[in-house]
């Protein structure tokens, strides 16, 4: 899928999140979270990655459409500058549609179950108020275009 960044406005752009869960546990739909990447691989990775440390029974992938309404672009192009290989994007409150696509070990979610959340207020403490670095929102869609 190619994005035209003079034309992101209403085109629609897939993201990926992980989520570690213990059997039995249901995703927080108040607060799926605000940092996602736009690399499923690299989701798939950091769960197993963050797993071994915090001994969850397993994790979820899940997948949501967004626009450029929905991004914290000081936010994303901050950690596209700081964090090497996330392809993170940062969302700003938000309602999302998700999809379930990967399960690793939780029986009772099922791939391509879908839901709604909220991209909930969360904030990291590297977070910035106002980026002031070189990228710009054109740099962001060019990064994007590659997934």
């Amino acid at each position: 899928m190619m994005y035209i960044y003079t034309n992101i406005k209403n085109k629609a752009m897939k993201i990926y999140r992980s989520i570690l869960l213990n059997e039995g546990d249901k995703v927080d739909r108040e607060n799926v979270g605000i940092s996602w990447t736009l690399c499923e691989i690299f989701a798939e990775d950091h769960a197993k990655d963050i797993n071994r440390g915090v001994k969850k029974d397993g994790f979820v992938i899940i997948s949501a459409e967004i626009t450029e309404e929905n991004i914290d672009f000081d936010n994303t192009l901050f950690a596209l500058e700081n964090r090497d290989y996330e392809y993170e994007v940062v969302l700003l409150p938000c309602e999302l549609k998700c999809e379930v696509s990967y399960v690793e070990s939780v029986e009772h979610i099922e791939e391509g179950e879908t839901f709604f959340g909220t991209s909930g207020s969360n904030s990291f403490e590297d977070y910035c108020d106002d980026y002031e670095g070189e990228l710009t929102k054109k740099d962001f869609f060019e990064i994007a275009n590659q997934f």
